[in-house]
């Protein structure tokens, strides 16, 4: 019997226990962390399960807190996942926050490079607008001490020259001299944890760019 309530905390919790070995087998990962809460849980389980085990091939019964350990444990697992599953732990999900804060950035640019007929070619202030649109929120990108990547623009030399290993969140950009167009590179994150530019649908880079229109 405890060991069928064992098998159901590591069922339950079998996702949290494998985004757990995911996030430190890849350089980077997206949403939340595992919960600690579930995690307890399996280890506690695993823990009273061992010492039950171990006390009945001795040919001793094993003491009454070992059986409560499981049962505390299988209680917790079912209280910890009454919301069901973590939303946002795929790079996909990551790559649309990505995407769609990279969008915003170019949408609030183009009006003011047509209104001013210059974009800004300072990082500052290219950083201060992307503060405004993701709302100085953190991109759902997270490094294996589940710290937040922020949304950070990089100014490049050249869209010929971009850098390899930017990290996820990471808006390369680039300003033709006088401020007349401008290029930016989102930078997301690949399914196996890896920085990787995000892509058309056809497989081509994705690249936001304005020009001054004086029409």
């Amino acid at each position: 019997m405890f060991g069928g309530f064992t098998a159901l905390c590591l069922v339950a919790n079998w996702p949290e226990l494998e985004h757990l070995v995911r996030t430190q087998l890849q350089p980077f990962h997206a949403g939340p962390p595992p919960r600690p809460v579930l995690l307890l849980a399996v280890l506690a389980a695993v823990v009273g399960m061992t010492v039950v085990l171990v006390q009945a091939v001795r040919g001793r019964s094993a003491r009454l807190q070992w059986s409560l350990l499981i049962l505390g444990a299988l209680v917790l697992s079912l209280w910890g996942n009454r919301e069901g599953l973590v939303a946002g732990r795929t790079a996909d999900s990551a790559n649309l926050k990505i995407l769609q804060v990279a969008r915003e950035l170019h949408g609030r640019t183009v009006d003011t490079l047509q209104a001013r007929g210059a974009a800004p070619e300072d990082v500052d202030s290219w950083q201060a607008t992307l503060e405004q649109v993701s709302h100085g929120l953190p991109t759902p990108v997270r490094t294996r001490s589940f710290a937040s990547l922020p949304f950070v623009i990089q100014k490049v030399a050249s869209p010929d020259a971009l850098p390899a290993e930017a990290p996820p969140g990471t808006l390369l950009l680039y300003v033709m001299q006088g401020g007349v167009a401008y290029e930016i590179h989102p930078v997301g994150v690949s399914p196996s944890g890896k920085p990787w530019r995000l892509r058309e649908p056809g497989g081509e880079p994705l690249v936001f760019r304005g020009a001054f229109n004086p029409d």
